[in-house]
């Protein structure tokens, strides 16, 4: 991800290797955003905590919209925070029991439509940046993010049931099922990246500003994911808050490093 933004500032033709690199980052947030939304002892908590972020992240976002100049092509791409409150505010609605609240599940899927049309106008180049829809409050992937985050959360469900219709032999090995399961979380992003590929296509003409066909390369985070046990990593506390604030703090100065040297 770190190297991925200072790609952004960089020549994209001649740096477009940072690029790629960076396109493993979003699809392994999301895989573990929905491997902690299902794993988690208290989901509120875990919301909570993603909704200070993604506020915190707004906050550094639109300085930078305020301050302009190089730092608008960080500061107009959205915020990933939302990506990710959302998904798991999803998965909540998907897994609850309260069927009067399955309805609800529209709510995050339109918010990220809304992000992703108000981008593809803006795309166009001819209506300039919607400011009253402002970027620190945007999904940055928008369905690209969601897409990938449900079809992963479908992977995961669907796994064990796999397993239990043609290897029922294997049903209580754990270290199988997660194979399987990372197995079909591969493929859940292939899909993702081939609607992606299909829509750049597509699209390209007219939208060329805003589509990333680089993202194609986010494939690439699926084969990490074939090698995940299952189990939790190192989790202290101080290393739950680092890795929350890694975002909004690493923007903040790689962006005014940037703008300091006049790139």
């Amino acid at each position: 991800m770190t190297i991925d933004h200072i790609g952004v500032f960089l020549d994209f033709n001649k740096y477009y290797i940072l690029r790629i690199i960076g396109r493993i980052a979003m699809p392994l947030f999301v895989f573990l955003v929905i491997q902690g939304a299902l794993k988690t002892s208290n989901k509120k908590k875990y919301a909570i905590r993603l909704a200070i972020y993604s506020a915190l992240t707004a906050i550094v976002l639109a300085i930078m919209t305020a301050i302009g100049g190089t730092l608008l092509t960080i500061a107009l791409s959205g915020n990933i925070f939302i990506d990710l409150l959302l998904l798991i505010l999803s998965v909540y609605i998907l897994e609850s029991d309260n069927k009067k609240i399955k309805p609800l599940i529209a709510l995050p899927f339109l918010y990220m439509i809304f992000t992703y049309v108000t981008t593809r106008i803006e795309g166009c180049g001819c209506h300039g940046i919607f400011y009253w829809f402002p970027p620190a409050l945007r999904s940055q992937y928008s369905l690209h993010s969601y897409f990938l985050g449900i079809s992963l959360y479908s992977a995961i469900k669907f796994a064990p049931l796999y397993v239990k219709k043609y290897a029922p032999q294997e049903t209580n090995n754990e270290e199988y099922i997660q194979g399987i399961t990372n197995i079909f979380c591969f493929i859940a992003i292939l899909f993702v990246t081939i609607l992606l590929a299909v829509s750049n296509f597509l699209w390209a003409e007219q939208y060329k500003f805003m589509l990333d066909s680089v993202s194609s390369y986010s494939l690439l985070a699926g084969l990490f994911i074939l090698f995940y046990s299952g189990k939790r990593g190192y989790n202290s506390k101080w290393f739950k808050v680092a890795y929350y604030l890694y975002y909004p703090v690493h923007v903040s100065i790689i962006s005014l490093i940037f703008f300091l040297i006049g790139v």
